[in-house]
């Protein structure tokens, strides 16, 4: 990632009516309430440009900010996708994992053999 250029993360939350290339983001940021001395998540979303059109709604999404704007509401662009949904990998180990269960692939691609069809 360059230096100087901000990025965040966040969760494809849905996907603009009239330009079907841009998609809302939602990101979360701690914020600490002096008050209670605790920290606290701030919703905050985004209209973000999806030149690609790859992310669905629930995508995890690495966004980068634009120099210029595209239109009034879009300053950000998707830059990576980081998780699909539904296709979680555990980072340390690299496996695919449901929940807290590793998902052995072995057996999987033995049951996909035997029936010819997908499952999950």
């Amino acid at each position: 990632m360059p230096p100087g250029t901000n990025y965040l993360i966040g969760q494809v939350v849905m996907r603009g009516i009239k330009q079907p290339d841009s998609v809302k983001v939602r990101t979360l940021r701690m914020v600490l309430d002096k008050y209670l001395k605790k920290y606290f998540n701030k919703k905050k979303d985004y209209w973000v440009c999806d030149k690609k059109v790859t992310s669905n709604v629930g995508d995890i999404v690495l966004i980068k900010e634009l120099t210029e704007r595209l239109t009034p509401e879009v300053k950000h662009e998707v830059h990576e996708m980081v998780f699909e949904l539904g296709k979680v990998v555990d980072p340390v180990t690299g496996r695919r994992c449901r929940g807290r269960d590793f998902i052995d692939e072995a057996a999987r691609e033995a049951e996909i053999k035997k029936f010819g069809t997908e499952v999950r």
